[in-house]
């Protein structure tokens, strides 16, 4: 499942979307917002206003008792209403949530979030779309190989191996094993990679 599909799943939950970059959180909304008036389903913006002079983008809104509510960078609890299903913000707000989804930037147009469940989403935002990104091969190489030594191999080992199947220098497989690393999938301590992460 993609992050679009999981968020439209979780329509009729509390959702925080907590994050620092204004263009994602505007992407996922706008996005969010088409799937579900696509399927019929009113939506209703908190602080549309603050939406549309930071994104330029005009949606459809139709605010009543059955429309999906997006509080739009909310600050505190007070700035919530009653009801509400998604939210966003710089901070992590203290009200009840069923989901919280931390979104942080891995490198240049590249942004990962994770589930309750565990779950890593990639993804980047090409005008104004949310495209979701897969591992690489090497990535999934890495991750296969940790997982059938138990999840803990020596670095020197790791690189050594992986660089002579990829016919690569050891460089670039330290490289992809620092973008692991960035993603929490693995950990590196005491000269070994622990798998963190089962995917």
């Amino acid at each position: 499942m993609n992050l679009l599909d999981y968020l439209v799943s979780l329509r009729t939950r509390k959702v925080l979307l907590h994050s620092y970059h204004i263009n994602v959180k505007i992407a996922l909304i706008y996005n969010i917002a088409q799937r579900l008036i696509k399927d019929r389903i009113s939506i209703c913006i908190i602080n549309y206003d603050k939406f549309l002079k930071l994104s330029g983008i005009e949606l459809e809104q139709q605010c009543n008792e059955s429309s999906y509510v997006i509080v739009f960078e909310a600050e505190d609890p007070s700035n919530l209403p009653m009801r509400y299903n998604l939210v966003t913000s710089f901070v992590k707000i203290n009200k009840y949530f069923d989901e919280i989804l931390r979104i942080d930037k891995i490198s240049t147009n590249l942004y990962k979030t994770q589930d309750n469940t565990g779950n890593i989403f990639i993804f980047s935002i090409i005008n104004g779309e949310v495209i979701d990104r897969k591992l690489r091969p090497i990535h999934e190489a890495i991750i296969n190989f940790l997982k059938e030594y138990g999840g803990e191999v020596e670095i020197r080992d790791l690189v050594n191996i992986l660089s002579k199947k990829y016919e690569t220098n050891r460089d670039n497989v330290r490289v992809e094993l620092s973008f692991l690393k960035e993603l929490g999938i693995i950990e590196v301590k005491d000269r070994k990679v622990i798998l963190t992460q089962l995917l």
